[in-house]
């Protein structure tokens, strides 16, 4: 019973039915692994489920002194032996069930590995935090990943190249995700150093460009994301021509006015997804730098889509399109609608919910607002964010939440509720530092707050922060909005009379 103990407190409170029979048949030694158990039941030290399948320490005193029972200058070797034996008895088809607790046995002593065993355990961290990727468990994800990388040799570049590759762009990708930009930006900066091909860095590339973006670093990210469509092949103008760009998507919107859903035939070819990602990504960065851009990469998407067939990265450009629609530039709020139902019908032929949260933050706050309830389109946009928030897509979920509590706001909600959310939000934005983010969420917070105590706040920070360009018409708004509810009729006409000449002139 003793050992049975021991090795069950190498996984923690609990061992369920997949681990028990596995070590059953690793080894003669363990064949009444699981008679040793109940026994262990038997004496009170452990529980059992009612359907037998998973086996608790009764108290975490009683798991502490298992786990005592294995001298300390043991340890690491034993949870390595339970760890290996799991290994090499598991079969491919069910090792999914317990990788993360038969990995974390085995990294308890890769001292022991012969230089192969250390590519195989690589490998194995690798499938960890791949899994925990797909779980959306970002910390999980960049422990594993950074164990795999320290598990590389010296010359991995050389030796093992697309293993490398694989485990610097999961690091990459849980870092970001998990907050830890250094690592998330070294990891990234490898591939790009060591890639052989273009196509190798692409994935590398796109995590990078929304690094930069996610940490305000908008004109570096919108030049890499440039840089790599012509490496791609395509040509991309350094100014707009208005008039020329207006004839332009009107033959575009004119294309997709005769086309049926049976004419948007599925896009085929790796290399125009990678076009559309790309281009996808400009139109977020281009959003805030450079706004004609935008609109000629959102035309552009579309273009290609119409040639090459339809993806899932289809649908963001028909999302990016509606706001060319809805804009300044045709003013058709009814074509922008419609459109962006199609690119909703299309995310879900692609079962594309990754990109759900991207599609409603345009959607819901352009087009669908002019026609659909504004209180729909706030809980559609809450939902984006939390989608978002989920997949450790910060960058979205945050720009989701400042759509969400404007349209909210503006919808009349209880400002008692909103000013929770926006307390909430700004815990976020704070915690991932997001500085843009961040003006947009106190201006509502300090709005709010005076609207509930039609009190002037001592510590405002409006009219510093009006001075940040991109920032300006909204500050204009809530100046607007505080102004009129505290009776300063002047002002709020000043402010007013700003908020419709260009550029807040």
């Amino acid at each position: 019973t003793q050992a049975a103990l021991k090795i069950s407190s190498c996984f923690g409170t609990s061992v369920n039915s997949t681990i028990i029979k596995t070590l059953m048949s690793a080894s003669p030694l363990l064949q009444t692994f699981q008679e040793e158990l109940d026994k262990a039941v038997d004496d009170g030290f452990m529980d059992k489920d009612d359907l037998g399948s998973t086996y608790k320490f009764v108290h975490d005193k009683v798991r502490e002194a298992a786990y005592g029972l294995i001298p300390e200058e043991d340890r690491n070797r034993f949870h390595y032996t339970v760890g290996m034996l799991l290994f090499n008895t598991i079969d491919g088809k069910n090792i999914d069930s317990i990788i993360f607790l038969m990995v974390d046995q085995i990294n308890h002593g890769t001292t022991y590995l012969s230089s192969d065993q250390r590519i195989t355990v690589a490998e194995l961290n690798y499938g960890a935090a791949s899994k925990a990727v797909e779980n959306s468990n970002f910390a999980a994800a960049f422990f594993y990943s950074n164990a795999a990388m320290k598990l590389l040799p010296e010359n991995h570049w050389e030796s093992h190249y697309d293993l490398s590759r694989k485990i610097f762009l999961v690091l990459g990708n849980a870092a970001r995700s998990y907050g830890r930009i250094a690592e998330a930006t070294s990891a990234l900066d490898e591939i790009l150093k060591h890639g052989k091909l273009l196509k190798d860095k692409l994935d590398a590339y796109y995590l990078k460009i929304a690094l930069l973006h996610t940490h305000q670093e908008l004109k570096k990210s919108f030049d890499t994301c440039v840089e790599v469509l012509k490496q791609l092949g395509e040509t991309i103008p350094a100014t707009i021509n208005r008039q020329f760009f207006v004839k332009r998507a009107e033959k575009v919107l004119a294309k997709l006015n005769v086309m049926t859903e049976n004419d948007m035939k599925t896009m085929k070819s790796p290399f125009h997804m990678s076009l559309l990602q790309f281009y996808n990504r400009g139109c977020f960065t281009s959003y805030f730098v450079q706004l004609p851009m935008m609109k000629w990469f959102a035309c552009r998407m579309v273009e290609i889509s119409l040639e090459h067939g339809f993806s899932k990265y289809s649908a963001l450009g028909l999302m990016w399109f509606t706001m060319i629609l809805a804009g300044d530039l045709i003013y058709d709020v009814h074509a922008g609608y419609r459109v962006g139902k199609i690119a909703l019908k299309l995310l879900k032929r692609f079962d594309a919910n990754d990109l759900l949260p991207n599609a409603y933050l345009i959607y819901y706050s352009y087009p669908a607002v002019h026609i659909e309830p504004i209180q729909s389109c706030a809980a559609m946009l809450k939902r984006g964010f939390e989608i978002a928030l989920s997949t450790g897509d910060i960058q979205t979920a945050l720009v989701n939440g400042v759509q969400y509590i404007q349209k909210s706001f503006l919808s009349g909600a209880n400002l008692s509720v909103l000013k929770k959310e926006c307390d909430y939000q700004m815990r976020l934005v704070e915690t991932h530092f997001q500085s843009m983010a961040k003006m947009y969420v106190l201006a509502f917070q300090e709005t709010i707050s005076m609207l509930i105590t039609r009190e002037v706040l001592s510590n405002s920070t409006l009219l510093d922060q009006s001075k940040e360009l991109e920032f300006s018409q909204a500050i204009i708004f809530h100046n607007v909005i505080q102004n009129f509810w505290l009776g300063r009729w002047e002002r709020c006409l000043y402010y007013a009379k700003r908020s419709s000449a260009p550029s807040g002139k």
